[in-house]
Parts: structure tokens; C-alpha cells; sequence
């Protein structure tokens, strides 16, 4: 038998460290609490899946879903209720396994697909990352316990990005609209695919399929639905969430009193980062450090996407997984500083990391209300990635210690 590498070491360290982590994290999680024996069943009875649940229902019942038993709670676009009364049509817990079965088959298919757009230690190393970010991911778990759709969306939307490295350019666009029509915020990668890459027809293609798929189920799904979707529903969207759990800046806007001016910063944020991808979109070269700059500036615009919504719940940051772990699969085959790799670390952890307000609360209340139970560790977490993935685009000499070694 030969004897393993270095690189093989590694691997094999961070496959135990998985193996580990889902048998003595995931697995007593999944038994206690999202066995079908369970009162708090994965999904079932969560108020997230009921809202898709009973959406669909309501679209099978020819009942207006945003006037239905959670009014104000359904605020998705009507074009994908058809899929949502394709659950409805089976039992609650039934149902609940399937969508759980669904959005982790699409991140699996996305996962397998993104590994062969890559090639020797790069494809070793993300195979690596992947799993051990997967199962480290509490924002995942509480996706789970929600029964929230951000896995399935963010798979669609990084699969667009997969099919377009795969040369698949007429159905990348088709796959981000379908995010897009899910949930909303997936629009905002339109700053990667279109300023940074400097490729306009794919918003042409984009459009199209929006409207086409639009059109389509306009034709089993009440054209009054969508009226009341965009002139009462879509205002409401702009409203930032002030819970402590919302980890987006633009939460810390509203709160010193700048609430009204909160979309506005919102807007402000997202024309400067088109603008800087715009700019570094000019400097796209065919040497050895495109892949790296690709990936570096699409992780920054889900981080930015995250960063400047109203709204961005600790599930939402099932967002980063597969576009952080492509982003380190690139850095980590490159000669860079070790300070460097600390902040990135660092930020890796805290964005897979629990909420400050899950694991403090007693010592808290312990030590005079000192008010930590509120430290936004997936904001932190998010800042520093930022910041550092922003350093690497613009200097990126101030991040390696030489040129890049070749692979």
C-alpha cells in the first residue's frame, strides 16, 4: 500500500473531522429533533414550511395564498405555486421529507457538477471544503428546522454559475430565473453575470425565460394574483426587520434612526459594488489567476447580496457554502501570506458558526445583561470576508508572497 502525501493527509484529516462532526452533531440533531416521532418534526409544524405548504394548498383550492390562513406571510412570487401544490398534494409530514429530499438533491447535483469545472488539487481541495463547510453550517441546521426554501434557491442560482463554466450559456440564464422566481434576491448575481462578465445578452436570455416562464404559468395561476403580488407584496419587501436575528447591516441603519433612508443605503451599496465589478471585470485576463478572480468576486456578490439585504436570516447563509468553498479550493493552491489566510479562516468560521444568541444566553444572564446574546457573528463574519476577498481584487501582490504556483 503507498503511503499518503501530504495533500492526502490533509484530505484524509478533514474527512474524519466530517465523519465526526455528523456523527456526534447531525445525527443525534436529526434523531431528537427532526424524526418523524418527534412533535418538532423537520419542517412539519415549522412556520416556514406551512407557508409553502399551505400556498400550494390554496393554489389548488383556487384560494388567493397572499389573503390565505397566514396573510402577510406568503410573500414569494405567484409563478412557482404550481411546484408548492405539488407538495400540498401529499400528507404534511410526507411532504415535508420531500421538499428536504428536493432541495438536497439540487445541492448535490450543483456540488458533483461545480467539482468537474475543476481540475487537480483544486477539485481535491473543494471536494474536501465542501463537506466539512456542509456539515459545519449552522445556518444549514436552522434552514432544516425551518423548513426554508434558501438551499434549494441558492443551488438553482449557483448552478446557473456551474452551467456557464460548463459552456451551458442558454441554460445558465433559464436556471437564475428560476431562482430568481422563488425568491427574489438572486437578481442581484446579475452583477456578476452580466457587468462583470461584460455579457449582456446573457440579460437578454434572462428576460426571456422570466417572461416565458411568467407567461407559462399565467396560464394555470390568476393574473390578480400577480397585481396583488406587485403592488402589495413588493413594498412591503423594502420594510428592513429589525429582529437581532436579521444579520444584515442595513438593520444598524434603520436602528440609529436612518430607517427611511435604509432602501436608499441599500441601493447606494449595491451601484457601487456593480461599478467595482464592473471595473475589475475590465482587468479579466486568460493568465492563471482568472479562476481565482471568478470566483473571488462571485463569493463577494452573495457576501454583498447578504450583507445589504433588509432582510437576511441566519438561514440565508446557506448561501455561501458551495461559492465559499470554490473561493478556497482557488486561494489555497496559491503562495499567499499567512496573515491573510488567518482572516480568512477566521471569517469562514464565523460565518458557519451558531448565533452568539444560541449558545450565550445563560452566561449572559450571568454577567449583568452585557448584551452580547445580540453580536451579529455572521455580519462580523461576513465584513471580514469582504474586506479580505476585496484586498486579494484590488492588490492582490499585497495578498501573495510570489507569483502563483502552477497547477
Amino acid at each position: 500500500m503507498s503511503r499518503l502525501d501530504w495533500s492526502g493527509r490533509v484530505h484524509f484529516l478533514v474527512a474524519t473531522a466530517c465523519v465526526l462532526v455528523c456523527w456526534n452533531y447531525w445525527l443525534p440533531t436529526f434523531l431528537v429533533t427532526f424524526c418523524p416521532s418527534s412533535a418538532t418534526y423537520y419542517g412539519y409544524n415549522s412556520a416556514d414550511f406551512n407557508i409553502f405548504y399551505t400556498a400550494g394548498a390554496n393554489w389548488l383550492a383556487h384560494t388567493n395564498p397572499y389573503l390565505s390562513t397566514y396573510p402577510g406571510l406568503f410573500v414569494y412570487p405567484p409563478s412557482l405555486l404550481p411546484l408548492y401544490g405539488a407538495f400540498a398534494l401529499f400528507r404534511p409530514d410526507t411532504a415535508a421529507l420531500l421538499w428536504m429530499a428536493t432541495y438536497f438533491a439540487v445541492f448535490a447535483a450543483t456540488s458533483i457538477l461545480a467539482a468537474l469545472t475543476l481540475q487537480g488539487e483544486r477539485r481535491a481541495l473543494f471536494a474536501s471544503i465542501l463537506p466539512l463547510l456542509f456539515f459545519t453550517s449552522f445556518p444549514l441546521l436552522i434552514m432544516m428546522e425551518l423548513g426554508q426554501s434558501d438551499l434549494l434557491v441558492a443551488s438553482l442560482s449557483i448552478l446557473s454559475l456551474v452551467l456557464l463554466r460548463m459552456n451551458r450559456k442558454h441554460l445558465s440564464p433559464l436556471f437564475l430565473s428560476i431562482a430568481v422566481l422563488m425568491k427574489g434576491a438572486p437578481v442581484f448575481l446579475l452583477i456578476y453575470f452580466v457587468l462583470y462578465r461584460r455579457d449582456f445578452r446573457y440579460l437578454i436570455n434572462f428576460l426571456i425565460f422570466m417572461l416565458l416562464i411568467v407567461g407559462l404559468s399565467a396560464l394555470i395561476v390568476p393574473l390578480s394574483w400577480y397585481s396583488y403580488f406587485l403592488t402589495d407584496v413588493v413594498p412591503s419587501l423594502s420594510v428592513v426587520q429589525m429582529e437581532p436575528m436579521n444579520q444584515s447591516i442595513i438593520r444598524y441603519v434603520a436602528m440609529v434612526g436612518l430607517g427611511d433612508a435604509s432602501s436608499l443605503v441599500s441601493i447606494a451599496g449595491a451601484a457601487l459594488f456593480a461599478f467595482f465589478s464592473f471595473v475589475i471585470g475590465r482587468r479579466l485576463s486568460t493568465g492563471r489567476d482568472e479562476p481565482l478572480q471568478n470566483n473571488a468576486i462571485f463569493l463577494l456578490n452573495v457576501l454583498v447580496m447578504l450583507l445589504l439585504g433588509p432582510r437576511s436570516w441566519p438561514a440565508t447563509y446557506v448561501w455561501v457554502i458551495i461559492p465559499l468553498a470554490l473561493f478556497l479550493s482557488s486561494i489555497l493552491t496559491e503562495n499567499v501570506r499567512l496573515v491573510y489566510l488567518a482572516f480568512l479562516g477566521l471569517g469562514t468560521i464565523l460565518l458557519s458558526s451558531t448565533l452568539v444568541q444560541f449558545f450565550l444566553v445563560q452566561a449572559v444572564s450571568q454577567m449583568n445583561h452585557l448584551q452580547l446574546t445580540e453580536l451579529p457573528l455572521l455580519i462580523i463574519g461576513n465584513t471580514i470576508m469582504v474586506v479580505s476577498v476585496t484586498l486579494l481584487l484590488v492588490r492582490i501582490n499585497a495578498v501573495k508572497i510570489v507569483d502563483a504556483r502552477s497547477r
